[in-house]
């Protein structure tokens, strides 16, 4: 019988020494693979951060005139004129405030002009160049419009604010005291 107890302590030892060895390589692959798959997904994570961002959640807004350093940056495309100020360092002390719309929303490839206090605009002969752009322009330069008011300036604002804009100057008719007489005196000085 002590033959027999003796083979009995060997298979269990040999069984114990096989499941310590499974158990410790089965540890070590578990822990290993967790912190690949942990960085994997951070990887993945970033790379897929930076790829929305570049996609469809940013806008570059071209920002010139009375700011501290004019130039193009980029911005959330839910961002405010504001913050594109913000990041051109501010307004310069001669920015004429009162022009602009602080609050409205950013298209990307816009261009904006901040004038100084008393600045004429500058025109030249070429018609394009003449004509105001809707979904920018101030509610002084919408007022220089061809019967055009304090009201219907405002409510051209708030339309494109509303809205995200004009996409096609047909829309202007929407606008609250825009009919046809006044959209076709406008056609002619308007653009989007």
């Amino acid at each position: 019988m002590d033959k027999l107890d003796r083979n009995k302590i060997l298979y269990i030892l040999i069984v114990l020494v096989f499941l310590g060895v499974f158990w410790g390589w089965y540890y070590f692959k578990t822990a290993n693979g967790v912190e690949m798959k942990v960085s994997e997904a951070a990887t993945l994570k970033e790379v897929g951060s930076e790829n929305n961002e570049s996609d469809s959640t940013e806008i570059m807004v071209h920002i010139t005139g009375a700011v501290v350093k004019p130039g193009v940056v980029s911005l959330n495309a839910d961002a405010r004129l504001v913050e594109a100020i913000e990041k051109v360092g501010g307004l310069t002390e001669n920015a004429d405030v009162n022009s602009l719309n602080l609050a409205r929303k950013l298209q990307d490839e816009e261009k904006i002009h901040v004038p100084a206090v008393g600045e004429v605009t500058q025109t030249s002969n070429s018609s394009t160049s003449q004509q105001i752009n809707i979904n920018t322009a101030s509610l002084e330069e919408l007022k220089s419009l061809p019967g055009v008011g304090d009201v219907i300036a405002q409510g051209i604002i708030d339309y494109r604010e509303k809205n995200d804009g004009f996409k096609q100057l047909e829309e202007l008719k929407n606008v609250n005291r825009i009919g046809d007489k006044i959209y076709e005196g406008l056609i002619d000085s308007i653009t989007i």
